[in-house]
């Protein structure tokens, strides 16, 4: 069991990549194929994620700053203390407002894919 403080929650959401459009994760678990992977992701402002799927679902946390998550055609924006709970195998995409760092604690399961750079 780890257990993770307050203070270093606050401490990774506050390390923002310096270059514009950047993701960098802190894995605390993670990150696996299978199982639980665990971390704070930070993205500079107008970071965005490829679209990608996670096999075993996620939650991610708003932690700092202001994103958006985008799935089904459905846009929406984001701030601190948002929860989103996105199912096993659902394709969507989230970043970082153009004008805002965006920071969140993701915990998700069973590995992620990205189908656009599927050989399929």
């Amino acid at each position: 069991m780890r257990v993770v403080r307050s203070a270093e929650v606050e401490q990774l959401a506050q390390r923002v990549p310096d270059e514009p459009g950047r993701l960098v994760p802190e894995w605390w678990e993670g990150p696996h194929d299978e199982g639980l992977s665990a971390g704070i992701v930070n993205m500079s402002p107008g970071g965005v994620t490829p679209p990608h799927v996670h096999l075993g679902g996620q939650v991610m946390f708003v932690t700092a700053g202001r994103g958006w998550v985008e799935a089904g055609g459905e846009h929406v924006d984001l701030g601190p203390g948002d929860v989103v709970v996105a199912p096993a195998g659902e394709l969507h995409v989230h970043g970082a407002a153009e004008d805002s760092a965006f920071s969140h604690l993701n915990v998700t399961a069973g590995g992620y894919t990205f189908p656009a750079n599927d050989e399929s």
